[in-house]
């Protein structure tokens, strides 16, 4: 059968009334943010302030009339009710705005009008959904408003009147009535907003509550004394003087002005200020610490390419609890710790107001609260690893580890500032976007950088203060040092005159003294080297990370170019000895190179096994044979073939008998001349609860004062030049001292058999 077209056309979308309650109800979480985007409009009316509170009406039935002057009245009970009132002295509104703009679900025109008309305001309305809030608070609306009416060249007030039940029951919201009435009024009334709700839809004791009171405010006053940097700027030209804005709640007009003052204070007494500045334009982030205890400034500046268009500017105050923090500062210190813990928290501030949850009561949107809840011993955020990462050696040294001194959220006061593009005008998916419940952000590139590049600041001024407080560590300690020679000087004088003391008692004494004196000359100066040596190392630990990057890529090049000369060698015998050449120095830096990879996967990979310890230790030597060989040296494996070596991370075990072969090299080859045969043996055994191994040379030898000193960061025997491995940094066995310990093994120089000059042994926990 021919199929026959009926009819054809086009169809629209239709919407019940409930489609308002699900925008009021369903895309605001709490009475706090629906209060918020209320305020926010009038921020955006022009508004200088915005009066909440709660008066008394009488009770009204759901059937609503309009009285002379506007004002709806109700036939019904003279009982009273709990109305919430929202004020504003804005522009208000004329009937073509309030049916263009506050009837329109979604409007667009602040997007697009996204300027003030009086102060020059960058307005914060987004979706043109915010208005809806209303619903969520309440059952019903009268909204009153004035305005200048440029059309009708007087100014005018308009009453409408919002049933919310009644508009739920309509099937299709194109038929929802809202009535309204607008009048003339005297030109020299003031404009603006009011906003009555009725039949609240939560006790009306929630808006007089201490807690409500102090999450509004915290969202809509930002705390003053915070620097928002360009974010604060407001566009002035043809504009009136912006008089700021403020908002009102019950009973909070002489608290905020309280809150006001002592936020000043205390602020500017903070231990530590960190500002961080993302330019989008500039591709860069400049951080900047600020410690009040000492002059200057320390500045970093990370290239950097965002998704954030618009950049962000924050300041972030650091609060520990150290003695002397408000100290002779004219303000109750008392005080200032309660101001302090009521407030702590690192807020996002969008367009002017507070997002929420960021900075609020148990929230950790940077993490630094978790990895102190756990130790974490190394830095989070890529802008930390790739600028200033923490040498291995530091990261299981709890005093000296900069990562277990980061700020916690209960230290830390301060704000991000940004300004998330609208939807409409975004470039990119990519950029900050608020979330449709208006708390918090969408989780996309942009968002993630947001919390890297403030977590890195974070880093950074951990970084800058566990520096300063070695700083102060060693100042403490020079006083104590002179402190001390002080007392020794003392101490030899009274000797000296001493009348009962014989001359031989008086020798020894002083001698003594002057011992102690010169021993602690040594320890301050082993400390000031140790100190410098610290930071050499923070150093080397990110320039290794580079170096074996960029060596890998160079390896495979070289292997590459070796390929082809060796297919030229074919065709041009002349040149095999040339191939040799390159083909062993090839082999020998190649070995270095897996000599290296072996310590950086140890700190990277925990997957454990069991294998033949002696098969391991035959690789490991194979991976310098040639060189051995090459320099008369014997290399020998006195290990049983059966013997297992315990559950561990193949890159650790070789990576610790790497360090210590290449160690024994090294110290044969440094000897000036050599009694004994050049030789290197390895030895292994279990014991029931060790594994051992030991590695014997002829070398040098390590003096027995050298013992202990041995295993410390950049202290080595073995700094000659002409060493063909390189001069000795000291990094080696500090690393595999630390690896030891984090195993719970243990490391140590034993006597060495007759024939050997050194003999080091470790030990691994069987179980």
């Amino acid at each position: 059968m021919t199929e026959l077209m009926i009819s054809n056309g086009n169809v629209v979308f239709q919407t019940e009334g409930r489609l308002l309650q699900e925008l009021g109800e369903r895309l605001v979480a709490s009475p706090e943010v629906a209060l918020v985007e209320l305020v926010k409009n009038s921020y955006d009316a022009d508004s200088a302030s915005c009066d909440v509170s709660i008066i008394k009406l009488p009770i009204q039935t759901d059937t609503v009339s309009f009285g002379d002057e506007g004002v709806h009245t109700v036939e019904g009970d003279s009982e009273l009710e709990d109305v919430l009132s929202i004020v504003d002295t804005g522009h208000g509104m004329t009937l073509d705005e309030f049916k263009a703009r506050w009837m329109t679900i979604a409007t667009s025109h602040k997007t697009m009008e996204n300027i003030s008309p009086r102060y020059g305001r960058r307005r914060t309305g987004q979706k043109g959904i915010g208005r809806f809030a209303v619903r969520f608070l309440g059952d019903h609306l009268t909204l009153t408003s004035i305005a200048e009416d440029k059309t009708l060249q007087k100014k005018t007030k308009v009453v409408a009147v919002f049933c919310w039940p009644n508009l739920d029951r309509e099937t299709d919201i194109r038929e929802a009535k809202i009535p309204y009435k607008v009048f003339e009024v005297d030109p020299s009334t003031p404009t603006g907003t009011e906003l009555r709700i009725r039949k609240l839809k939560h006790p009306p004791s929630f808006i007089t509550g201490s807690k409500f009171r102090a999450d509004v405010l915290k969202i809509v006053s930002p705390l003053a004394g915070l620097e928002s940097g360009r974010f604060s700027d407001r566009v002035e030209i043809n504009h009136d003087k912006d008089p700021g804005f403020r908002t009102v709640l019950p009973s909070s007009i002489e608290a905020e002005a309280d809150n006001l003052d002592i936020a000043k204070k205390v602020l500017d007494r903070c231990w530590a200020r960190l500002t961080i500045d993302l330019s989008a334009s500039k591709n860069q982030v400049t951080y900047k610490v600020t410690f009040n205890v000492i002059p200057g400034s320390t500045k970093l500046i990370v290239p950097l390419s965002s998704a954030i268009s618009n950049g962000l500017v924050a300041d972030l105050r650091f609060f520990p609890r150290r003695a002397g923090v408000f100290r002779d500062q004219g303000i109750n210190g008392s005080a200032a710790w309660a101001w302090v813990r009521e407030n702590v928290g690192v807020a996002i501030i969008d367009h002017g107001f507070r997002i929420k949850p960021y900075g609020f009561e148990d929230d950790d949107w940077l993490s630094v609260d978790a990895d102190n809840a756990h130790s974490r011993r190394d830095w989070r955020s890529k802008i930390a690893v790739e600028n200033f990462q923490i040498a291995p050696e530091i990261k299981p040294r709890p005093k000296e580890n900069p990562a277990l001194n980061i700020a916690t959220n209960f230290q830390l006061i301060g704000a991000v500032f940004v300004e998330s593009a609208p939807a409409a005008l975004s470039a990119s998916n990519k950029d900050l976007t608020p979330s449709m419940d208006r708390e918090g952000f969408l989780s996309n590139e942009a968002f993630e950088q947001l919390v890297d590049i403030v977590r890195g600041g974070l880093e950074f001024l951990a970084n800058e203060d566990k520096k300063l407080l070695l700083l102060e560590e060693e100042r403490k300690a020079k006083e104590a040092a002179k402190s001390a020679r002080a007392d020794f000087r003392a101490a030899v004088q009274y000797i000296e005159k001493s009348q009962t003391l014989t001359e031989g008692d008086k020798s020894r004494l002083i001698l003594h003294y002057t011992g102690l004196a010169a021993k602690l000359d040594e320890v301050e100066s082993y400390d000031r080297d140790a100190r410098r040596k610290l930071e050499t190392m923070s150093l080397l630990g990110a320039v290794a990370g580079f170096m074996t990057h960029e060596a890998t890529r160079i390896v495979a090049g070289l292997q590459e170019a070796l390929e082809k000369i060796q297919l030229l060698a074919k065709r041009d015998p002349s040149l095999t000895v040339l191939v040799n050449d390159i083909q062993e120095s090839y082999d020998a830096f190649r070995a270095q190179m897996d000599y290296t990879s072996a310590f950086i996967n140890a700190v990277h990979l925990d997957a454990k096994i069991t294998f033949k310890s002696a098969a391991q230790i035959k690789r490991v030597i194979d991976k310098f044979g040639h060189f051995a060989k090459e320099r008369g040296i014997v290399v020998e494996c006195e290990v049983d073939p059966t013997i297992e070596a315990p559950p561990i991370a193949l890159p650790i075990y070789s990576g610790i008998l790497l360090n210590l072969y290449t160690n024994a090299l090294k110290a044969i080859l440094a000897a000036e001349s050599l009694a004994l045969v050049p030789k290197i043996v390895f030895r292994g055994w279990n014991e029931p609860k060790w594994h051992i191994v030991e590695v014997l040379d002829t070398g040098i030898g390590i003096p027995p004062e050298l013992h202990k000193r041995i295993f410390d960061p950049l202290f080595t025997t073995t700094s000659r030049l002409n060493n063909p491995l390189g001069s000795g940094m000291g990094l080696g066995l500090s690393l595999v001292d630390e690896l030891l310990s984090q195993l719970k093994g243990k490391i140590e120089i034993v006597d060495p058999p007759s024939g050997f000059a050194t003999c080091i042994r470790i030990a691994l926990p069987r179980s």
